[in-house]
């Protein structure tokens, strides 16, 4: 698997959900005191981080999606998780992009916590940079502890 495949998914259920959200208008209750579809515009980082500052988000999502693809084609073939995993965190990222393009702001639509407490709205987009990113981040440790457990004593 490439890194288009998951790219695309992600990118294609960003932008309908965001649509489906943006046209329906109204907030409301998924799971009451959990999940919560709150509709914002952000125009800052992920989470509603750094408002503001459209071009410096615009090149930095620019750069980061070369940066991704220029990554994943350097990744063999056969690592397909790790491919996997750049194509969401590069779909995230094109996400976020086409909104910021479009309209300067990013729609952000989902609210989770407990007992009031709640992380800041976020969306599709950001779910695929966040996970994709901590999921490569466990795997890439991962695969560095197994081989070193692998490593014969006394190698380098």
């Amino acid at each position: 698997m490439g890194l288009l495949l998951p790219a695309t998914v992600v990118v294609v259920i960003d932008q309908l959900t965001k649509q489906l959200v943006w046209r329906h208008g109204q907030n409301y209750d998924v799971i009451a005191g959990y999940l919560h579809i709150t509709l914002v515009k952000n125009s800052g980082a992920a989470f509603g981080l750094f408002q503001g500052g459209r071009a410096v988000f615009v090149v930095a999502s620019l750069l980061a999606a070369a940066f991704i693809v220029y990554a994943g084609r350097r990744v063999p073939r056969v690592e397909r998780y790790k491919r996997a995993l750049l194509g969401c965190i590069l779909g995230g990222a094109i996400g976020n992009l086409i909104d910021r393009m479009i309209s300067g702001e990013v729609i952000d639509f989902i609210q989770i916590g407990v007992a009031g407490h709640y992380w800041p709205v976020f969306n599709v987009a950001d779910i695929g940079v966040s996970v994709g990113a901590a999921l490569l981040l466990l795997h890439v440790a991962s695969s560095r502890q197994r081989d070193a457990v692998d490593r014969p004593p006394g190698a380098a």
